[in-house]
């Protein structure tokens, strides 16, 4: 006996059901992986971050400013460039000629890791 058209319909609806299955999985890896590179490149920078805020303060200490404050802001633009802002402090910084201050903020700022799409800008908080 031949099939009936509701066997046709049902079995038109399981295929679309498995296609749809199919394709929202593989979305899915695609997604996860996206992730997966997100998190290690952040994770990248991170530690690219944390080895040169170690390298400002050395620096400092070199230079006779124990102890000084530093801080690292960054801003990350949608195109995945990145600008990064260091803060500085100390006392006796603050109290040099305005000429000896750029010179000191500018050799901080060539400490910067030199990745493409990454600038540094230093300043003295007072």
């Amino acid at each position: 006996m031949g099939r009936s058209w509701t066997d046709g319909i049902i079995c038109a609806l399981v295929a679309i059901v498995l296609a749809m299955a199919t394709a929202m999985c593989v979305i899915g890896g695609i997604e996860s992986q996206a992730a997966d590179t997100q998190e290690t490149q952040e994770a990248y920078y991170q530690q690219l971050e944390r080895e040169y805020i170690g390298r400002v303060r050395d620096f400092l200490e070199r230079q006779g400013y124990r102890n000084s404050g530093v801080t690292l802001n960054r801003i990350v633009d949608s195109d995945g460039q990145r600008s990064y802002k260091v803060l500085v402090h100390h006392g006796a910084l603050c109290r040099l000629e305005e000429e000896t201050q750029a010179e000191v903020l500018e050799r901080i700022e060539g400490l910067g890791f030199q990745v493409p799409g990454c600038g540094f800008t230093a300043r003295l908080l007072q």
